[in-house]
């Protein structure tokens, strides 16, 4: 992910994979593949076109260039100097995109001609969609592409369904969270995934089945009807759309068609739970995976005291990619599944290793893995083992982890080496768990180093894991304690770098709902100068924050403009001097009359906002002008505790208030209309 809040005076070095073409605001996608040989036949599909940061990507509307390299990925790259805030760079990027224009083009084929397709990609509480409607808005599809709370979504559920008596359709991201809930209530959900093919993305359509088995096709094997989409794997019934009979119970047949009645039952795979830090791999080879949220790799695998077998490892979207020419450890909850034999559906399929993070191994580090030989060692060519091999290793190491979220590990070049004791006599798990105490203990000095915040949390529970396994030895469990303290101390230290940074969004975390516009306002570049310091890349985390908080000040922002609050709160100042010299009490909406007619029509917060600009320029030893402001009988506003804190004053407590108040108001008197004024003033209630 791209590190958006640097300014890139020279050159841009962020790796941008996709791009809109035409204009900013278009809505055209475009991938970059990462191969330079597939870079002519890009340039040759858009041979005159101009390439742009586009608004619909959350960027920044700048032009891009193409750049082709050969040691490395080819990416966009922003002309200097920019200042771009877009947070999403990968390839997955621009799928909302690509997503939405073909929903668009397969309506039109199924003889719709008003189809008109919009984006909510950063409304408060959208999660983040795509809305497709046609018929003259009778009919809509909504694809859910972020998390959104249950609440929510049922209440948006209720909204599409009133809106179109009951003719929306509702297709959910790898990223929503949300099909379960849909097969709960209706039997199955529609998903969505894109892939890439060549120099574009393909938009593939799921079926989710009880059991959270998913088919996937494409959108031309799906038709319309009056009320739903149906893919292969539903029909409409009596009773509504429902999954095919063939298929309820079991997972669903190929996207081609329904399975044969004569076709033989499907078997389930075996799974087995694997230890971590006990499988390495090398010579990794990019797939196509089965879902967006996954990348699959084919790869030389061993297994701790087994011998080395093709397999297939699948790792998180965001995990570090694997360079073909090294040899990369496992680390945390991994599981092994195994092809089902004699299944002709399944016969050039390999064994699948499930894990949520990897490290670079080299140094002694490699010793359990004597069989791994990257592609460019030479080795003596060994015949290939059996799949089957590799499950010699499984139920050996079939122990259940605890499985705590991982994090992605952060990429890069792996710290200096910490070289461990021999290792002659050892078992195989021992050698094993030495060599994750070792992958981890560069982790951690790498995330050190770089200051990156997630990376430490994220390896310090992988050391945790391996401090409290009981049937690790003794020294290793005593070293992993160790590192995890020096983490702890490091974690604590606020001279660490990114210490402030933490400390702000923290803050924001806390605070950020509650704080009127001008106090966001300060917060949130206060945040972004503290970024622009850091000699690093942010990390996922920090850049989630920051700019969930922008778009946040952006969205507040929207209603007035600080500049106008500003303003209002000079004219307001104005005229609470007047009040101050009659020596009077004065209510808000009568204020608010006086100096404009829409100040009372503005947001509560921007209100108060007003009268915090009115009392900027108040000496610290004066009592606030906004202490004259009364509601509509005459008590103290509601927004005079919250002014005096945003401001920094003391805050009485709740039954010391209306006290404080009057003291602040005959003070006031005292100050701006002399001693002949002090007995001007009375207060309801008051003798």
């Amino acid at each position: 992910m791209i590190h958006p809040m640097q300014g890139f005076e020279e050159e841009d070095t962020r790796k941008v994979q996709t791009a809109v073409a035409g204009r900013p605001g278009s809505d055209e996608p475009v991938f970059l593949p990462f191969d330079h040989a597939e870079f002519p036949d890009f340039l040759a599909r858009y041979p005159d076109l101009e390439f742009f940061c586009g608004s619909l990507l959350g960027g920044c509307g700048q032009k891009l260039s193409a750049k082709r390299y050969t040691s490395k990925k080819c990416h966009f790259a922003h002309h200097p100097p920019v200042r771009c805030r877009r947070t999403a760079n990968s390839e997955s990027s621009a799928d909302h995109l690509y997503v939405g224009r073909a929903l668009k083009r397969w309506l039109q084929q199924q003889g719709k001609r008003d189809v008109s397709v919009s984006y909510d990609l950063f409304g408060a509480d959208s999660g983040g969609c795509v809305d497709v409607s046609f018929d003259g808005g009778r009919r809509a599809v909504r694809v859910q592409l972020d998390r959104m709370e249950r609440k929510s979504w049922l209440a948006r559920h209720k909204e599409l369904d009133r809106a179109t008596r009951g003719g929306g359709d509702w297709i959910y991201g790898p990223d929503s969270m949300l099909a379960h809930n849909e097969v709960d209530a209706a039997g199955y959900a529609l998903r969505v995934q894109c892939r890439t093919v060549g120099a574009t993305r393909e938009v593939q359509i799921g079926t989710q089945l009880p059991g959270h088995t998913i088919e996937w096709t494409t959108l031309d094997h799906c038709r319309l009807t009056d009320s739903a989409i149906l893919t292969p794997h539903l029909e409409e019934t009596g009773e509504g759309v429902r999954v095919r009979t063939a298929e309820r119970g079991t997972p669903a047949a190929e996207a081609s068609g329904p399975a044969s009645p004569a076709s033989p039952p499907r078997v389930a795979p075996a799974v087995f739970q694997l230890a971590p830090g006990t499988v390495a791999f090398t010579a990794a080879v990019a797939v196509a995976g089965a879902d967006g949220s996954r990348r699959l790799y084919d790869a030389d695998v061993q297994s701790t005291g087994s011998a080395v077998t093709p397999g297939r490892i699948s790792l998180p979207a965001e995990a570090a990619v694997p360079d073909r020419d090294q040899i990369w450890l496992l680390l945390g909850p991994a599981t092994l599944r195994l092809p089902v034999p004699g299944d002709d559906r399944t016969r050039d399929s390999r064994a699948v290793i499930t894990a949520e993070s990897i490290a670079r191994l080299e140094g002694n580090a490699l010793e359990p893995w004597q069989g791994l030989r990257p592609p460019r060692s030479p080795a003596p060519t060994a015949a290939p083992s059996s799949a089957g091999e590799a499950a010699a290793a499984g139920p050996a190491h079939g122990r259940a982890r605890e499985q705590a979220p991982a994090d992605p590990p952060p990429s890069g070049p792996p710290g200096p080496r910490v070289a461990g004791p021999p290792a002659t006599g050892r078992s195989a798990a021992e050698r094993g768990a030495r060599a994750a105490l070792q992958a981890l203990r560069d982790q951690s000095r790498e995330a050190r180093d770089t200051g990156d915040r997630d990376a430490v949390r994220q390896t310090a529970r992988y050391l945790a894991m391996l401090r409290d396994d009981p049937t690790v030895v003794e020294a290793v469990r005593d070293a992993a304690a160790a590192e995890c303290d020096v983490l702890s101390a490091w974690s604590a230290a606020p001279t660490a770098p990114g210490h402030r940074l933490a400390g702000l969004l923290e803050r924001l975390r806390q605070e950020g709902e509650k704080l009127p516009l001008a106090a966001l306002r300060r917060l949130v570049e206060d945040a972004e100068a503290e970024a622009d310091k850091l000699d690093r890349y942010l990390t996922t985390g920090e850049l989630d924050e920051l700019g969930r908080w922008s778009d946040e000040l952006a969205r507040r922002s929207g209603r007035p403009a600080l500049d106008a609050l500003e303003r209002l709160g000079g004219e307001v100042r104005a005229a609470l001097e007047r009040y101050a010299r009659a020596g009077a009490v004065v209510r808000w909406s009568v204020v608010g009359a006086e100096v404009d007619g829409g100040v009372l029509d503005l947001h509560p917060d921007d209100q108060m906002e007003v009268l915090v600009q009115a009392d900027g320029a108040t000496d610290r030893d004066e009592p606030l002008l906004s202490a004259l402001v009364t509601d509509d009988d005459f008590r103290v506003h509601p927004f005079y505790a919250r002014i005096l804190d945003h401001l920094d004053r003391p805050v009485p407590a709740q039954a010391d208030l209306r006290a404080q108040w009057e003291r602040d108001v005959l003070r006031l008197h005292l100050l701006w209309s002399g001693p002949s004024h002090r007995a001007g003033v009375r207060f309801p209630g008051s003798p």
